[in-house]
């Protein structure tokens, strides 16, 4: 009959996996490392009588965007060369992440999907018919329009290429509409997405190219509607130079738009005169002011550029033409805007709320008159677009104060505020650090948030600002988190990172891992990596506790499993720092196992390892680490990396072993290093006859004439005192600053006395350095001591004696 155990032996030799034996008596109780042969340890239960019937509380799955988890599949099989999805699970994927309420459009996001694109291109449908329907694509390009994301968009820019470009495949060429006579459906609605897609994401020139081929001069004949298709395409074109900020290519486009002049409409006009204003470029933004232009049915003019312009005239000084333009402006009724923006002018050259409240009454009085003159005209009169024009200005000159009293002004005019109002008052009262006056606004806001981004980014600041005051009730705070959750808005990537970690000190991680699988799928890398680091730095904060500390790192392993080696060591390092080299352990194996490649072990995880299990004396841990390095065939010994094992073997007992990676060092083409000649002499203070092989490598180095600084030197006279030859570490200290030019100091003082091992000759070596050194003497009392062996020992101070390797 065959042995199971010889069976599981061999098993476990080929997995690389330890015969641990459970039931033994004899074994630490701490943290293991988990092995898939390997049975689980027997957990005592911990559940209390009434909690029996009570399921434990789980964390809420994570919220992915739809279809992102099968596109992230491709990514994954394409990585590693496994079988991807078919094709036709592929184009549900998209279909479905198109066809969401909310789309994220995160680089990350859109990156997956044109993958996922490019997949289905080269795998073409057997009956030759597109993967995607036509309206899913129509919906992408619309998506791709209206909801760009703050930063990024090279993904965006070449999905939406690929995305015409398979419209251009489907698209009815020959059905002509009724407000069409010399344009295909494609050139009249397709596209003009296109070159508004490329302006919105920085490849206006691009845009302009194609602008130029297709919408440069239209055959006679042509409609009003193909005109007003063509001046919209321009002026994309040039919308996109000015979010650019390319100053050339904007003028240039612009000679092109004034070579046909249908094209240079009062609005392509009022672009200039906002970018040059907006720019403090006075004299530019006068020059296009002063232009003809088209003006179209369906455009606002030059009044939508007259804020912009007057207020460049105020900051400049220029008040001579400011007041030519509101001369010339106010000659004839004008519109809505246009006295909104005197409003502004007034306020800019100085004038307080109570004079443009008296300008507001002429401003109604002249709107009667002409109504009464002409029946037909509808009454001007300010509104809270007018207050909020000048809160917005008082708030550009940090005026905290005027922006309160136009509010008020409003309100006695009877115009209250709404969600923008509050949205500013929230600003500019935490500008102020009016924290308790910003939550005041928010009561008038809840009930009112929107889609807009700055409603929401004032709200995320709010909640940010209340948690770091830590004075306001932690049920306020959750109540303004769930407003914002209640009407689908994102909370910012701050907001995330400092309500897990209140969560985390309130004792509430299903809490804080509930909210992450919330939000933190469906952010980009950028603003995950803020979450990450926030929860990082409250894992190493030496205020936390072992047991949070480990839930937070357990939450970043899973919910930010993207997070590189570079962050991670310094967690391992925090858990060695906390005297938990198991759970510094498992940080290690989850860096070793994993199979992508900027996470898994290199040569400076295995020695950030070596050296946390030498200062914590692991011999457990560093064995099943050391087992790992012999099968990593990634790895490369050299000798930092053999300082770290000889120095680790050295701290645990293991001291002939650590002498044999010294022989390994001394016959590598490397050579030994200034920190391998110490950790050497480290590994000698428990060699049996240590003293010999100190002895052996102090003259060999005495006789290459290698310079011996304090390290090499304290570290020989620690090896000499460690194996009892206290009259020969006598000497080398008397010797010191004759011989070698060392002063005797707190740290060759304190190693000698660390490494005496005998009570009598400590008392010698302290009544020597009291003597000779009793500053020295006072520094290692303040460090605190005990005694070895239970009490009964030899004196130790605590004393750092760690060596880098």
């Amino acid at each position: 009959m065959r042995s199971h155990l010889t069976r599981l032996v061999f098993r476990s030799l080929i997995a690389d996996t330890p015969l641990l034996c459970r039931r033994c008596v004899q074994r630490s109780t701490r943290l293991q490392t988990s092995f898939r042969h390997v049975a689980l340890p027997d957990t005592p239960q911990r559940r209390t009588f009434m909690a029996m019937f009570k399921s434990p509380r789980k964390i809420k799955p994570a919220k992915v965007p739809a279809g992102l988890e099968t596109l992230g599949g491709l990514i994954r099989a394409q990585r590693h060369g496994e079988r991807p999805p078919a094709p036709q699970a592929i184009a549900g994927a998209i279909n479905a992440f198109f066809l969401q309420r909310h789309v994220d459009l995160e680089d990350f996001h859109v990156g997956s999907v044109l993958n996922g694109i490019r997949y289905l291109l080269d795998h073409p449908n057997k009956g030759g018919q597109p993967w995607l329907p036509y309206a899913t694509m129509k919906r992408a390009m619309m998506v791709l329009e209206k909801f760009p994301p703050k930063v990024g968009g090279k993904p965006h820019v070449a999905l939406a290429r690929v995305m015409d470009a398979e419209i251009k495949k489907v698209i009815h060429h020959g059905e002509v509409l009724e407000h069409l006579r010399t344009m295909s459906l494609y050139h009249a609605v397709q596209l003009p997405k296109l070159v508004r897609i490329l302006s919105i994401y920085g490849a206006s020139v691009e845009a302009r190219d194609l602008a130029s081929a297709n919408y440069a001069n239209l055959p006679p004949g042509s409609t009003e509607r193909e005109q007003e298709i063509q001046q919209a395409v321009w002026h994309a074109v040039a919308q996109g130079f000015a979010k650019e900020e390319n100053t050339p290519e904007l003028i240039s486009t612009i000679e092109i738009i004034r070579s046909t002049p249908p094209l240079f409409t009062s609005d392509v006009q009022a672009l200039m005169v906002r970018y040059f204003a907006q720019r403090n470029h006075l004299d530019q933004a006068k020059y296009w002011y002063m232009q003809d232009a088209v003006q179209p049915d369906n455009g606002k003019g030059l009044s939508s550029a007259l804020v912009p312009l007057l207020k460049a005239c105020a900051q400049s000084g220029d008040t001579a033409f400011g007041h030519q333009v509101v001369t010339s402006v106010l000659q004839e009724m004008p519109n809505k805007e246009t006295w909104d923006a005197v409003f502004l002018w007034s306020a800019a050259i100085g004038k307080g709320p109570d004079e443009i409240d008296r300008m507001m009454n002429v401003m109604v009085r002249r709107s009667i008159e002409e109504q009464q003159r002409k029946p037909g005209v509808p009454l001007v009169q300010p509104d809270i677009d007018t207050i909020n024009l000048l809160v917005d200005f008082a708030m550009s000159k940090q005026d905290s104060y005027s922006a309160e009293r136009y509010v008020v002004l409003g309100e006695k005019r009877g115009i209250f505020p709404n969600a923008k109002t509050y949205t500013m008052q929230i600003t500019y009262r935490l500008s102020i650090s009016d924290v308790d006056g910003a939550r005041a606004a928010y009561y008038g806001l809840q009930g009112q948030i929107s889609d807009d981004s700055e409603c929401i980014e004032a709200v995320n600041a709010l909640i940010r600002a209340l948690c770091q005051l830590q004075q306001h009730h932690f049920d306020d705070i959750m109540a303004i988190v769930d407003d914002l959750h209640e009407c689908n808005a994102r909370l910012a990537p701050e907001t995330i990172a400092i309500l897990c970690v209140l969560h985390y000190k309130r004792g509430e991680p299903h809490d804080a891992g509930d909210l992450l699988n919330m939000h933190a799928h469906q952010m980009s890398i950028d603003q995950r990596v803020v979450i990450r680091q926030s929860l990082a730095s409250y894992i190493m904060d030496k205020e936390t506790s072992i047991a949070d500390a480990w839930d937070a790192y357990q939450m970043l392993r899973n919910a930010f499993q993207e997070t590189p080696r570079c962050d991670r060591i310094p967690l391992m390092n925090e858990f060695f720092a906390r005297k938990r080299p198991d759970m510094a352990c498992h940080v290690f194996f989850h860096m070793r196992n994993s199979v992508i490649e900027e996470i898994a072990a290199d040569k400076e995880v295995y020695i950030a390892a070596f050296t946390g299990f030498a200062r914590n004396a692991d011999a457990e841990s560093l064995e099943l680490a050391h087992n790992q390095l012999k099968i990593d065939l990634n790895i490369e010994m050299d000798t930092k990396l053999r300082n770290a094992l000889m120095l680790a073997y050295a701290s645990t007992g293991q001291h002939p072993k650590a002498m044999q990676f010294w022989a390994e060092i001394g016959s590598s083409q490397e050579g030994p290093t200034y920190n391998s000649i110490a950790i050497a002499f480290r590994a000698c203070e428990g060699t049996h006859y240590g003293e010999r092989h100190a002895k052996s490598i102090w003259h060999r180095l005495q006789e290459m004439d290698v310079d011996i600084d304090k390290q090499i030197f304290t570290a020989y006279l620690s090896a000499i005192a460690r194996n009892h030859r206290h009259d020969e570490a006598l000497a080398l200290v008397e010797s010191a600053e004759e011989t070698y030019g060392f002063t005797p100091d707190f740290y060759i003082l304190g190693n000698w006395f660390q490494c005496t091992a005998n009570i009598d000759r400590q008392e010698k070596v302290e009544e020597w350095i009291k003597k000779h050194y009793p500053a020295v003497w006072a520094q290692l009392e303040a460090l605190g001591q005990y005694r070895t062996l239970e009490g009964f020992g030899h004196r130790q101070f605590n004393f750092n004696r760690d060596i880098d390797p």
